[in-house]
């Protein structure tokens, strides 16, 4: 076998148990320097005041009261339920502290391709970091046939109304009320958090997270396979080319990110972007962020699904941007002045 095909070769079971802790200490080492060059970027110390929503929105019908239909405690701090209102029916779990005091409420928002596994890791990283945390279950499954332009938008619509139903519920009087509520999304859940932060200005802070803006031009470039496979299928149904399809779905999409970002306060945004992303390509993301007036800004050195390597400290860095907007009570405001002020007399 000629040398260059001789690492190819190589398979687990030709080591010897004595090289495992050195590969195994390699890859710590790997990760190391990687996770070392996670980037942070301030957000403006003068940020942009906050645009009005677009105009369409003053249609959308108002979210009703939801009622609670279904809650089972499965222990351990961790309960299901079923909602219903507004016509829908809204499937979530919830993961609460066992503390006396309320902490802040986290909503995570569902990715594209679902993964209750993968979202129910997620939410117990918040609770390590002292949160309450709730997501809904997928409305549904995107980006599949016979979907076209006006049932993406119709899902991304309801996707929202779910997570407004579950905000809604858990302010209601039948919880405890926390002393703030946030938001995190990534991937799709990122974009859909976008929309989600605009239309509930009661939402303190959110984490927007691997996502981006202009979904028409997204969509086309994406390498994600299930986004390809659905754009061959439309080239192939319809005998449409990419200027129609970008073209359908600018026109259809009214749930676009870019249309909401501009109404969210700068203040309240962290945005966490993948260097390497090709799934949401950089171009996309520098333009979310762009239209979110250029929030704080954490980068991570790798692709979309290998930012998962990274997990552990995007959720940290969410938690310490959410922990600095929870208001202040008065009782803290005390001691806060005393010490800055004790700092300035050293000087």
């Amino acid at each position: 076998m000629p040398p260059r095909h001789r690492a190819r070769a190589l398979q687990l079971g030709d080591l010897s148990p004595l090289d495992l802790p050195l590969l195994a200490g390699l890859r710590g080492v790997l990760l190391g320097v990687l996770l070392g060059g996670c980037t942070f970027q301030p957000g403006p110390r003068c940020p942009r005041p906050p645009l009005p929503l677009p105009a369409w929105t003053t249609t959308m019908p108002s979210v009703e009261p939801p009622r609670l239909e279904e809650l089972q405690d499965h222990g351990g701090g961790m309960s299901t339920g079923r909602l219903t209102s507004n016509g829908e029916t809204v499937r979530f779990r919830l993961r609460r502290q066992n503390q006396a005091t309320t902490p802040p409420l986290v909503l995570l928002v569902p990715i594209l391709a679902g993964g209750e596994e993968l979202m129910d890791q997620v939410a117990q990283g918040m609770c390590a970091q002292g949160f309450d945390v709730a997501f809904c279950a997928r409305v549904g499954s995107a980006l599949k046939q016979p979907q076209r332009g006006h049932e993406l938008d119709e899902l991304f619509r309801r996707t929202v109304l779910h997570q407004r139903l579950l905000l809604a519920w858990l302010r209601g009087p039948e919880n405890p009320s926390p002393p703030a509520t946030f938001a995190l999304g990534l991937s799709m859940g990122g974009m859909v958090t976008t929309v989600l932060a605009a239309l509930d200005p009661d939402l303190a802070g959110v984490a927007i997270c691997l996502a981006g803006g202009d979904l028409s031009s997204m969509v086309l470039s994406s390498t994600e396979g299930r986004v390809q496979q659905w754009v061959d299928w439309r080239f192939e149904a319809d005998g449409i080319g990419h200027d129609s399809l970008q073209w359908e779905l600018e026109q259809c999409l009214r749930h676009e990110p870019l249309a909401f970002a501009a109404c969210i306060p700068t203040r309240k945004v962290l945005f966490v972007s993948a260097q390497f992303d090709t799934v949401v390509p950089e171009r996309n993301q520098d333009l979310l962020w762009e239209a979110l007036g250029r929030p704080a800004r954490m980068k991570v050195p790798f692709g979309h699904y290998s930012s998962a390597l990274a997990i552990s400290s995007v959720l940290a860095a969410a938690a310490a941007h959410f922990t600095a907007l929870v208001p202040k009570k008065p009782e803290d405001e005390g001691p806060q002045l005393t010490n800055a002020y004790g700092s300035v007399r050293r000087k």
